[in-house]
């Protein structure tokens, strides 16, 4: 399989004629330009696009050029892309070896190849004496010049061309297209939006047809190059009240395009059955690019935010239950201690007395005086072994009450230096992963944490911690640090 450079996958563009110009999924009144374009364009392309005026050929081309943004779906640049515009890039107020210069300077070209960079660039824009005057004071075909050559000789990767052809004669085109030939054999890319068909047909290798916003066709430049013509024949050929009948019918069509149509097809095209919701809420953020207001995410925000209130109040509940449970057995616990201790006194009492009567009616008359006072040293003593007994009782208690206080104070200690002990873990353990030296790298089509761990020499628990990730879920376009 190819590699691709340039991918492009459910592209939009809305436009509004209001004041308001934001454009979301519920918005009303809105053009669009582009319904959903997908298509990939591979290394080493001339990568052609034509289209009728007004078809969306141009929008496009603006998006590819990072003039402009899309309102949903995804443009993957895999590589440095350069801009050819025929509204020039240069500072107007500088010489063109300034424009050069700061171009150099901008790169990634070493300090030591920038002098042979800016003599390349010269060379083959071949200025002359033009070299040292401002840009301001050249004409629209030096001024390309000077683009394209800084384009093929500054970090050429990707370069797209914005109409930029045709501002030169002919001996600097036939110049360049040999240069274009040349750099597509080292395999970098080139993207041509242009109606003139004949030089579209000579120069590309493939062609995408936009029309009403849509995709038509395509592949390779001389198939679709006659198809279109084929088109272009059709409706040339309708009455005037048919051609206007068709067009608006089209415009009708682009101002009623449903976006969220168009998600739904990426979801099921895309999606997993058993996906996780948190994923898929990412994945639609990223389908709307941050641009469309996303009424699922909201909403499940809101969810969210209930859903944590009631959980507060339940745990509250649950605290206030469980610190009135707590002190509701303490004071039956003493309560039952103070009733154990009644009781035992109440029931020493009745027996003194049992026995004092017993004691009382045994004793003969004679005897009563004698006997009277014995049995009042015996009630003295009987009392003070019910006090004593009823002492003992009331200090088991206590000990048994300060050995439990001892206990849930040693404990309460344990968890202490454990918790300590934990912070001080985690502590070690986060200094040693800030001493990692990582570097970062994007997330691409097909890419898994373990693909990456492996990659780069490591493991995915390792990445989850430099990253303080809580799941090895990744998503296109997300940016983690890796060993380096």
């Amino acid at each position: 399989m190819e590699d691709y450079k340039i991918r492009l996958e459910y592209v939009t563009k809305g436009i509004k004629s209001k004041k308001n110009r934001k454009v979301d999924k519920d918005s009303k009144d809105v053009y669009w330009a582009l319904r959903g374009i997908s298509f990939d364009i591979y290394r080493g392309e001339f990568f052609g696009i034509i289209g009728m005026g007004g078809s969306g050929k141009s929008t496009l081309s603006e998006i590819l050029a990072g003039k402009a943004k899309q309102t949903t779906g995804f443009l993957t640049m895999a590589g440095h892309t350069t801009i050819v515009s025929y509204e020039t890039q240069l500072r107007r107020d500088k010489t063109a070896v300034q424009n050069i210069q700061d171009a150099i300077t901008d790169s990634s070209i070493d300090y030591k190849n920038s002098d042979q960079t800016l003599s390349n660039v010269l060379k083959f824009a071949d200025l002359g004496v033009l070299k040292e005057s401002k840009i301001e004071d050249y004409s629209p075909d030096m001024r390309a010049r000077v683009e394209l050559a800084m384009a093929f000789f500054i970090e050429p990767d990707i370069i797209i061309l914005d109409g930029v052809l045709s501002a030169l004669d002919d001996i600097f085109y036939q110049k360049t297209v040999d240069k274009i030939k040349s750099l597509q054999t080292e395999g970098k890319t080139f993207v041509l939006a242009s109606q003139d068909l004949q030089q579209m047909e000579f120069l590309t290798n493939r062609i995408a047809w936009i029309q009403n916003g849509q995709l038509m066709d395509i592949g390779e430049s001389e198939n679709v190059v006659m198809s279109y013509l084929d088109f272009v024949a059709w409706y040339d050929g309708l009455t005037d009240e048919k051609r206007t009948k068709y067009d608006k019918e089209r415009d009708a069509e682009r101002k009623s395009f449903n976006v969220e149509a168009l998600y739904t097809q990426y979801k099921e095209t895309h999606f997993d059955p058993d996906m996780p919701r948190s994923v898929e809420l990412r994945r639609r953020e990223a389908f709307y690019n941050g641009q469309a207001f996303d009424n699922a995410k909201y909403e499940s925000k809101k969810k969210k935010k209930k859903s944590h209130s009631k959980l507060a109040l339940v745990l509250i509940g649950i605290l206030i239950l469980a610190v009135a449970g707590t002190v509701s057995a303490k004071y039956i616990q003493t309560n039952n201690a103070k009733q154990e201790a009644i009781s035992v006194d109440s029931r020493q009492r009745s027996s003194s007395k049992v026995k004092e009567l017993a004691i009382a009616k045994s004793i003969s008359a004679s005897d009563v005086s004698k006997k009277g006072a014995d049995s009042s040293k015996k009630i003295a003593s009987s009392k003070a072994a019910s006090s004593s007994s009823v002492k003992q009782k009331n200090e088991s208690i206590a000990r048994a009450e300060a050995a439990r206080v001892s206990e849930a104070a040693k404990v309460s200690s344990e968890e202490a230096a454990s918790s300590e002990s934990a912070k001080k873990e985690s502590s070690e353990k986060k200094e040693s992963i800030s001493k990692i030296d990582t570097k970062t790298v994007e997330i691409g089509d097909g890419d898994s944490l373990s693909s990456i761990a492996t990659d780069n020499d490591t493991t995915s628990d390792k990445l989850m911690d430099i990253n303080s990730l809580s799941s090895n879920l990744l998503h296109i376009g997300q940016k983690i640090k890796v060993p380096k």
